[in-house]
């Protein structure tokens, strides 16, 4: 959705395609619908680099591309804590099965099939931003969506429901797919409430409030292997952004569903640690490698919080341990010099 009071000139482009004419093209379409703002790359790696020094508005990526195509640039884009949010479109010769399914999966806002139409481009960007009728309909929407939530706080959630369902039959967001799922949890419509949660996280795929709901979901429908699945998944979505609360309570439902799950001792060790919290990193850490005792990651990293929390023998010892399972650990082995050296 267009950010209120912006206009299309202020909008700036990032146009990636190993075809200088291809490019080119494009830029003159933009501009003929009002754009004027644009940087240019030739593949993936050259366009992640720019995004890095300047991020912009809206990505139109070819898919076929040397050194980083147009799938693993979304991918990039996607998981990035600074980039997600970034409107995303992918230019194809001809949309397959495996382009919808990939590129929906990572939240693309559209698939702009060539050759590209002035009509057709105008059209994608006028849905993915928002700015067709955009100062009546933003005014409306937002409108609408705090009238919905002051209906949610006074616990009317039959006519929030009416004001979501009247908001997506226009416009469709995340916020509001995971509002509509959350009153359908609580009005025990579970199916109807998973299906608002996937429309979610298929418009943002790192929509983790989404994940932690279709966990709760799944947890009360009895089915412990999809409620596992998505409570880690919006664990390691919020560990990315730092909310180490919210990540921490979703791992934490995981371990109430599988105690073995190692990965997910790990991801807390990392959390304390973050923390300062080295007694209870060390702790987390211990038990992943109860569950596995031969994994030398887990055992470098145990390493490094008894070191954090100045148990440098006890330290030095994990880092031997390590290496006697991985001879060829350097990191390990950069680690246990230090210590000879005393740093």
């Amino acid at each position: 959705m267009a950010e209120k009071g912006k206009k299309k000139e202020d909008y700036t482009f990032l146009i990636v395609d190993p075809f200088t004419k291809k490019r080119t093209e494009m830029i003159a379409l933009l501009r003929k619908i009002g754009y004027k703002q644009f940087e240019q790359a030739p593949d993936g790696a050259a366009g992640y680099s720019i995004l890095k020094r300047r991020p912009v508005d809206i990505i139109i990526s070819g898919w076929n591309m040397p050194t980083m195509n147009g799938l693993a640039l979304l991918k990039v884009v996607s998981s990035d804590e600074d980039l997600y949010h970034t409107t995303f479109f992918v230019m194809i010769q001809q949309i397959t099965r495996e382009v919808v399914v990939e590129a929906g999966k990572l939240g693309v806002a559209g698939i702009l099939v060539e050759p590209i139409s002035i009509t057709q481009i105008e059209k994608k960007l006028n849905d993915a931003l928002g700015l067709e009728e955009e100062n009546d309909k933003s005014g409306v929407v937002t409108t609408l969506f705090k009238k919905a939530k002051a209906l949610v706080s006074e616990k009317r959630m039959d006519e929030a429901l009416v004001v979501l369902e009247e908001i997506v039959s226009s416009h469709e967001s995340a916020e509001i797919y995971y509002n509509i799922g959350y009153i359908k949890t609580s009005q025990g419509k579970f199916n109807e409430a998973i299906l608002a949660f996937r429309k979610a996280v298929m418009i943002n795929n790192t929509h983790a409030k989404a994940y932690k709901k279709m966990g709760d979901v799944y947890l009360r429908m009895g089915d412990k292997d999809e409620a596992e699945k998505y409570f880690e998944k919006a664990g390691e979505i919020f560990l990315e952004r730092n909310m180490d609360k919210e990540a921490e309570m979703a791992f934490k439902e995981v371990l109430k569903i599988s105690p073995d799950t190692i990965n997910i001792y790990n991801s807390l060790g990392i959390i304390y640690r973050r923390q300062h919290d080295y007694k209870k990193a060390i702790t987390q850490y211990m038990k992943a490698l109860e569950v596995d005792p031969k994994d030398e990651n887990i055992m470098f990293n145990l390493g490094r919080a008894l070191l954090e929390d100045k148990k440098i023998k006890d330290a030095k010892a994990m880092f031997e341990r390590a290496v006697s399972v991985n001879p060829g650990f350097k990191e390990a082995k950069r680690m246990i010099k230090a210590i000879e050296v005393g740093f």
